[in-house]
């Protein structure tokens, strides 16, 4: 049985993350980037996807201000990609968001200035859910390593 619950203890959270992250090298393959983001959910709206009780997936949400949140880490197990699973944590996210009158919700990924596949789904996952472009940011994580601000208007 799969269901998604709402986390609230930071050590569950940072344990969800660490094992979810270390499971998808191909977008998580940075050891101080892992480690930063399993530190970084404490204190963050956090939900997470489990099948059998077992945690599958998670999305952590930060809010930048009173109008906008975003996600800050988010991932699946690679055996429930494609199964409509992020989708669902998303609209979680959002509904949670809307009713607390936030009314943009962004995501920073790695921009198509960048030649990575794996981030080629990415973005089209979040295309395909309402996020579109906004600026590409060299200085946030560096020239090999673009950043594109997705975002999505929750009015």
């Amino acid at each position: 049985m799969q269901e998604i619950r709402q986390v609230s203890l930071d050590q569950d959270k940072s344990k969800i993350t660490n094992n979810i992250l270390r499971e998808l090298p191909e977008w998580f393959g940075i050891e101080e980037a892992i480690t930063n983001y399993v530190n970084g959910v404490n204190g963050t709206d956090f939900y997470a996807l489990y099948d059998l009780n077992q945690p599958v997936g998670f999305i952590s949400i930060k809010a930048n201000n009173t109008f906008t949140s975003e996600i800050y880490a988010m991932g699946i197990s690679k055996n429930y990609h494609g199964c409509g699973w992020g989708t669902k944590l998303l609209k979680v996210a959002e509904e949670h968001l809307v009713k607390n009158d936030v009314k943009f919700f962004m995501v920073k990924t790695l921009s198509d200035s960048h030649p990575d596949k794996n981030y080629q789904k990415t973005r089209r996952f979040y295309a395909k859910n309402g996020f579109i472009p906004l600026e590409e940011i060299k200085e946030i994580w560096g020239e090999e390593n673009p950043c594109l601000i997705m975002v999505k208007n929750l009015l």
